[in-house]
């Protein structure tokens, strides 16, 4: 018998908009705690979420950071962050 507990993980999100388009970039651990996600659904991408995977912290931010920069260039303006605990079942 396997006895599933609760655990806790930060996801730290941020919302980009642009006239009536928004752009969710979302950073977390995986599933099973292995590497970090970058989840991004832009608009342009009728699948939904792109997800990059990280070994580090460091790089996702960076990969986050360089994201930013370009829907910054190309108009988009920062609408919110948000820094989340998310209940998972392990």
């Amino acid at each position: 018998m396997t006895i599933c507990a609760p655990s806790e993980t930060r996801v730290l999100r941020w919302t980009f908009r642009r006239d009536h388009e928004s752009v969710v970039c979302e950073l977390g651990l995986n599933s099973d705690d292995s590497a970090y996600e970058l989840r991004l659904n832009p608009p342009w991408n009728p699948s939904g979420f792109t997800t990059e995977l990280f070994d580090d912290a460091m790089a996702a931010f960076q990969r986050h950071s360089a994201i930013e920069r370009i829907l910054i260039d190309e108009g988009w303006m920062l609408e919110g962050f948000e820094s989340e605990r998310m209940v998972r079942v392990s």
